[in-house]
Formats: C-alpha cells, structure tokens, sequence
C-alpha cells in the first residue's frame, strides 16, 4: 500500500513520511525473515545471535516458542506505519471479536496490557485494609501480591497432595472469613494441573454468595476441549465471576503484552476505574489478527503437547517425578535445591524457572522449541549423571 501511493506521486517522488514508513515495513520485513514463509517462529537460538548479551536460553516463561503466526507477522508489517496513533478505536474492535468469540456483549470484555495488569485491577477494585483476599499457595502470585500492597489480608490456602487447588479448604476459608475476592489459576502454575470444570463451576457458584470469584484461564486454552472447560457460562448466567485471559500463551504474543477479563459490566467499569493505559497499537494489531486464527492455535497445541510428553518421557528415564501438567510447562523434582539447580543448568546456558517453596527442590520448566529442548536434554543428562 505504501509503495503504490508513493508511486503515484507527481515525478515518484517519495515525501518523507512515506520514505520512513517505507523503511520501518521493509525493516520489519527483514526481522521476519522466514515467518512469512510459513516457517517456524525464530527461537531463542537467533535472538542470541542477534543480541549476544543474551546468551541464556529462557525456559523459564511460560512462553509459546512457535508464535507468533504468519497472519500476526503480516497485520503487524501492513500496520507498523500506524504506531504512531493510539489504539483507541482498534481496542473496540479487539473486544468485538473477544465478545463474539465467548458469546457476550463486548461491555464485558475489559483488555490490559498482560493479564498481569488485569489482576492488578481486580486487586485494586476489591482489596482493602479490613478486607480478606483468598488464594492458593503455591500460585501465580500478582494478585495476592497486589491485594497485599492494597493492605487487604491474603489467605494464602496450601494445595492438596495431588499440587492440586483444594477447593474444598479454599471455600471454607472464603466463607470463614467473608472474602471479598478469591482467586484460582486453572490450570494452575507451577504444578500445571487443573481441577474438573464440574469442581470449578460449583466452587465458583457457592464463593460467590460471599464475593467476587476471580477465574485465572490463561493456560486454559492450551486444552484441546477449553471450550468445554471455560466457567464463561457463569458470567453469562450472572455470577460475579472474573475469567482472566491472555494472548500470551497459545498465541504467541507474550513480547507484546496483552491480557483481559471477561466479566459482569459493573465489575468491569468497577476495575476500568484504576486502569491507567491502553495495551500498544501493535499488541491490539496483533491479538485481533490472532484471535480467530484456529489453524495456528490447533498447531500450538499440538506441538507444545509433544514437546510436553517427550520431556515427561526423560524424566521418567531419569526418575524424577512430576505433576501432571496440560500447561506448556512440566514441574518436576529435582533432588536439588532450585537455587543450586538454576545455577547449574544456568552454568550450561539455560534460565529454569523461580523458586515455589515449600517446594524447594522442585523446578517449572517451558516447553520450548525441539532444538531448545534437545539441547535442554543434554543438559539434565549432564547434571544427573554428576
């Protein structure tokens, strides 16, 4: 588009925001590289090329190594001219296609940069000195953490022995000390395992006659059946049930930050109150090219599922033992202390996830592309052979 009217100036000449636009595409165009030719997402091995100083493979994310998909690359390349502008009108469009896809007027729909600023507003909305927040231990923390920051007390509730949510401990302590919020990640980090969607929708239904229930769904759609399993029903029915989201997992666009919720509208002008800015003009580009794109989701899917069992696969030769993860990432035990195990497998070139006590001597690791996890492989042989 850009070429086509420069050329039909008078003369060819090009003015000079076309001549910068022009390189900024053609820039962009050479980053790509082989994505527009259908090939893999470039892995961590070219961003050490490029950038030496980061000389570590990173396993520790949570990330999809094979996104973004080539609509993605290509809405990006035609929009990377329009940075300039805000998102303001994109961002509609965006939670257009969100509510349609989960079948809910878009006032339900609210978009944050990264689920992390989504749980940011929903602490921000419902904690206060003198209020009680309830969630799981070990978890993701942002939400306790942000509650805690907000002066609320955090009920910090221990898994079962399975490292799964114990609902039952959970909604006593929601009931016990009328929560104004509880939080669940399902699936779950670190553990990577997740509780029945039966299980989550009665907790949901009874935590709700004493507050907010706050549904944390970003590794969800990494499910084959995650239409089966999301509780979006209940915010339909009326609940006052959160469901967090990201495009930074099966989508591939954990660089670009952008996460949201799916709730009731006054909860969602309620946590609209504290929100501070927009997600960037590329994010909203990217997400809106990558929401209705099921080709590359299927793919992600599988790909991460495979990579996912080959690792579970040298783990069981090795003998340690691991959670049942359908996430794209594998907690497994170690025998070592994680510090002495990240600086380890650090030593040979490789970022493993942060403690989660009391599991000490546990370690998340992320599915990363074939070649990582090769190379990952010939690394844990190493270390458990010493």
């Amino acid at each position: 588009m850009v070429g086509k009217n420069a050329g039909n100036r008078k003369g060819g000449a090009i003015s000079r925001r076309d001549w910068i636009r022009n390189a900024g595409v053609m820039s962009l165009g050479m980053a790509l590289g082989g994505r527009l030719l259908g090939q893999a997402a470039p892995g961590a091995q070219s961003r050490i090329a490029r950038y030496p100083e980061l000389k570590h493979i990173n396993l520790a994310g949570n990330e999809n190594p094979f996104g973004p998909s080539q609509k993605v690359s290509m809405a990006i390349m035609r929009e990377v001219g329009n940075s300039c502008r805000y998102p303001f009108r994109e961002e509609e469009i965006l939670k257009d296609r969100i509510a349609e896809r989960e079948g809910v007027p878009s006032d339900h729909v609210i978009l944050g940069n990264g689920c992390d600023e989504i749980l940011a507003l929903a602490a921000a909305a419902y904690a206060a000195p003198g209020k009680t927040v309830v969630s799981a231990s070990p978890t993701y923390l942002q939400l306790g953490e942000h509650a805690e920051k907000k002066g609320a007390h955090v009920e910090w509730v221990s898994h079962a022995k399975s490292m799964q949510h114990d609902l039952q401990a959970m909604l006593s302590a929601v009931e016990e000390r009328k929560a104004v919020l509880s939080y669940i990640c399902n699936p779950d980090t670190p553990s990577g395992t997740i509780c029945s969607a039966e299980d989550i929708k009665n907790y949901c239904i009874k935590a709700s006659d004493t507050g907010a229930v706050f549904l944390d769904e970003v590794y969800l759609d990494l499910l084959p059946d995650f239409a089966a399993q999301t509780q979006v029903e209940l915010v339909r029915q009326g609940y006052p049930v959160i469901i967090g989201r990201s495009f930074s997992k099966m989508h591939g666009l954990a660089g670009h930050r952008i996460g949201y919720a799916i709730a009731r509208p006054e909860i969602v002008e309620k946590m609209g109150r504290y929100k501070m800015s927009s997600p960037s003009y590329l994010g909203v580009i990217a997400a809106i090219a990558s929401v209705d794109d099921d080709a590359f989701h299927a793919r992600s899917r599988e790909l991460i599922a495979k990579g996912r069992q080959e690792f579970c696969s040298l783990l069981d030769e090795l003998g340690l033992a691991y959670t049942p993860s359908v996430g794209n990432f594998v907690f497994h035990y170690t025998g070592i202390e994680i510090r002495e195990f990240q600086k380890r497998m650090k030593d040979r070139g490789f970022l493993v996830g942060r403690p989660f006590p009391p599991y000490d001597d546990w370690c998340r690791i992320s599915i990363g592309t074939p070649k990582e996890m090769a190379d990952y492989e010939k690394a844990m042989r190493e270390v458990f052979a010493s």
